[in-house]
């Protein structure tokens, strides 16, 4: 459950907030559909790939709200239990779906060697980087194999320098500091982006990485900002992120409005107390968020089987919907699926591991 109403979220500990959760779920779900009809002239979908920068920001906050106090000692030992957390998370999921990836190239080679430059998408080189979650660092290309786990290789690189992240943005006193540099990160990024002549935030590589930095400090930031006593935010807040959004999708060029409005919007479900936060807290959101990680690996997977079968079939109107919906449907299927018997198990293993590590330390202490 979120705060109790009357309670900061500085004094709330580690609770979950399901609002939090709830737009996890929205962003992976935009992601889904970017892919899914990367040529549809709706606004809304056109700019799907936005959800990833939702993804980076809200990284940025909760894991600066979950483990911002553990490293106040900064100690080797804190710092091995966070990346042993964060590889217990991610890892078992990443491998399963580049795995299964790789039967299905092996499988089916004549499709997948249609793609652009196959030699470096589907190389043995490219999937040891995949592997070792560095494919978005340098030389490999950015997109190869699983193409969404290029920002998850990013984030890795954050998780790394974790405590750098919590050195530069966590020493700030009151509100209106943090508020600051946090909306001044994602300025920056986008007056880099101008200067390099890059028009669209939908960026890999070493753009990609920049993109990653910039937000997740964002994120850590805003929970600076939040555990110093930031008041609720009043009912214009809900206003502006709605308009700042509206705006980026309707203005030609105005895309980079949406940022700003990203970091509201994680305020506003971050305080869990206003029209926003009710929206992403309804059960089925809150699911979706849930398995938010499930579905953002096994989507473009499912995305290529999904073309390879239907491949050739001429598609009116009514067969474009059963298509599209067949084709989310069997991704919330798979996704909860492997949720359940992927990631929940592999949480379990994590935290059964981060036990025994916790009694031995104290043993030898």
């Amino acid at each position: 459950m979120g705060p109790i109403r009357g309670e900061t979220l500085q004094d709330s500990g580690r609770r979950d907030i399901p609002s939090l959760t709830g737009l996890r779920g929205v962003a992976a779900l935009w992601v889904v559909f970017f892919h899914m009809a990367d040529n549809a002239p709706i606004p809304v979908i056109r700019f799907g790939y936005m959800g990833v920068d939702i993804f980076f920001i809200l990284s940025g906050f909760v894991l600066s709200y979950v483990y911002a106090r553990k490293f106040t000692i900064r100690d080797f030992r804190s710092y091995s239990n966070f990346i042993q957390a964060r590889i217990a998370r991610i890892y078992p999921l990443h491998l399963v779906t580049l795995f299964t990836l790789g039967v299905i190239v092996l499988c089916a080679p004549e499709h997948f060697m249609r793609y652009p430059t196959p030699e470096q998408r589907w190389g043995i080189g490219s999937f040891f980087a995949s592997i070792f979650l560095i494919q978005n660092w340098a030389h490999w290309l950015p997109t190869c194999w699983n193409t969404p786990s290029w920002s998850l290789s990013a984030e890795f690189f954050a998780y790394l320098i974790f405590p750098v992240f919590l050195g530069v943005t966590q020493r700030w006193q009151g509100t209106k500091i943090p508020l600051m540099f946090a909306f001044g990160s994602l300025l920056l990024f986008q007056l880099f982006m101008r200067t390099k002549g890059i028009n669209g935030g939908n960026v890999t590589g070493t753009p990609g990485m920049l993109r990653m930095v910039f937000e997740f400090a964002c994120g850590c930031l805003l929970y600076r900002a939040i555990s110093n006593g930031l008041q609720p935010l009043p009912l214009v807040a809900d206003l502006v992120a709605v308009g700042l959004l509206l705006a980026s999708f309707l203005i030609e060029g105005a895309d980079f409005l949406a940022l700003p409005a990203f970091a509201v919007i994680v305020l506003l479900a971050a305080q869990d107390r206003n029209l926003i936060a009710c929206c992403l807290s309804v059960a089925p959101i809150v699911f979706l968020g849930e398995i938010s990680y499930s579905v953002y690996l096994v989507h473009w997977i499912i995305l290529q089987l999904w073309k390879w079968l239907w491949a050739g079939t001429p598609l009116n109107a009514l067969d474009e919907i059963a298509w599209g919906g067949g084709f989310l449907a069997v991704v919330l299927l798979v996704a909860t699926v492997t949720f359940q018997f992927v990631e929940q198990p592999a949480r379990r293993w994590g935290r059964r591991l981060s036990l025994v590590r916790a009694e031995r330390q104290a043993k030898v202490s």
